[in-house]
């Protein structure tokens, strides 16, 4: 009795040390596995639900990939990147091609402004030494959230205005969509009125010179005085003496 009690014992004990060996190594893996039939795991200030169209194809395609572990070059929910999780997102939801390294992806877009940011656009981390080389991808999903593949973390949503993200930041871009033409082509075109033309100055003729009538000569007056008086004083000088002779 004693020896079958010892053994009993021992295997009391191993069973004991057994367990506490697994309790030690469990995964640190989400409960949840990632997958389509995976809701998104928290975390989330919006609901997605109110989104439609192309916006909500996306954002539901990415939330199933969180969770998923980290692990270079990889693209599946077994393990991925950066730029392994938006190229899948973006072929899943919408059958568009984007490129695999998170570099090309940024040449290959459209680039916009920060403050732009609209559901599905990318935003572009340079998270190594050098600044303008761009080094990690994430989805923006919208108020100030997007999702990525973090090498530490696996694929979580995080904040754009996390100092991190702020100081690393390098660009944003968006990827065009079939949405886009549809939108552009129901966009109202401007009606282009022609300028009108400025009427022509009016032509200034100049003016005719005024006419300077002749000169005319001018008599002396005196010449003519002098004559009549000279003979007026004859015919007197005349008449009288006429008269003497009589």
């Amino acid at each position: 009795m004693r020896k079958s009690s010892h053994i009993i014992n021992i295997i009391l004990i191993m069973l004991a040390s057994a367990m506490l060996l697994l309790s030690g190594c469990k995964s640190s893996k989400p409960s949840v596995r990632p997958g389509k039939d995976t809701p998104y795991i928290g975390g989330l200030s919006f609901n997605p639900e109110k989104l439609s169209g192309e916006d909500k194809r996306i954002v539901e395609e990415a939330l199933t990939w969180l969770g998923t572990p980290y692990r270079y070059g990889g693209s599946d929910y077994s393990g991925t990147d950066c730029s392994g999780l938006t190229m899948k997102v973006y072929f899943k939801a919408l059958g568009l091609s984007i490129p695999r390294n998170s570099a090309q992806q940024q040449k290959f877009c459209q680039s916009i402004k920060k403050g732009a940011l609209t559901t599905g656009d990318l935003l572009f981390f340079a998270t190594g030494k050098d600044k303008k080389k761009v080094s990690h991808v994430g989805l923006y999903l919208g108020d100030g959230q997007f999702i990525h593949a973090s090498a530490s973390r696996g694929v979580i949503i995080s904040n754009v205005n996390e100092r991190y993200y702020t100081t690393n930041y390098h660009s944003s871009g968006h990827v065009s969509r079939k949405s886009d033409k549809a939108r552009k082509k129901a966009a109202p075109k401007e009606e282009h009125k022609p300028t009108p033309k400025a009427a022509p100055a009016p032509v200034k003729h100049p003016e005719p010179p005024t006419p300077v009538p002749p000169v005319q000569e001018r008599r002396l007056e005196t010449e003519p005085i002098e004559i009549e008086l000279d003979e007026a004083i004859e015919s007197k000088i005349d008449s009288i003496y006429s008269t003497f002779l009589e």
